[in-house]
């Protein structure tokens, strides 16, 4: 698996733009909303790192009741990996959710994991339109 992307949880996506482009990073999306996470979401990425913001849009977010700040590590598979036997195999923690389609990674699967440290993780697992 390789590293994909740092989610960062933020109040208000208009507002913290700004902020992520002075700081050297460019837009690499438009802002989408997710109707299946209930949040909206944008990437940016400044000489090959890549973040996604992550606004709450309302009770049901999966992000509602998180601080801001860093919120997740988001990995993608090497190719012909399957990364969810891979993490297994590994023995570092926990897959906590069932395979969720997201909208801001062209419709690719992913579940999110924690693991043993209490990190959470995203795992991008397949599927969508690349």
């Amino acid at each position: 698996m390789v590293f994909h992307h740092f989610g960062i949880v933020v109040h208000d996506i208009s507002k913290s733009i700004p902020l992520y482009l002075r700081l050297g990073y460019e837009l690499t999306s438009e802002v989408i909303v997710d109707w299946e996470q209930h949040n909206k979401v944008v990437f940016l990425s400044n000489q090959g790192v890549n973040i996604e913001l992550i606004e709450p849009i309302d009770k049901f977010s999966t992000v509602n009741n998180t601080r801001t700040g860093y919120h997740h590590i988001c990995y993608e598979p090497t190719y012909g990996e399957d990364i969810i036997q891979s993490f297994k195999e590994k023995k570092i923690g926990k897959i906590f959710t069932k395979p969720i389609v997201a909208p801001a990674l062209n419709n690719r699967e992913v579940v999110f994991a924690c693991l043993q440290n209490g990190t959470f993780i995203e795992l991008i697992i397949r599927g969508g339109t690349e």
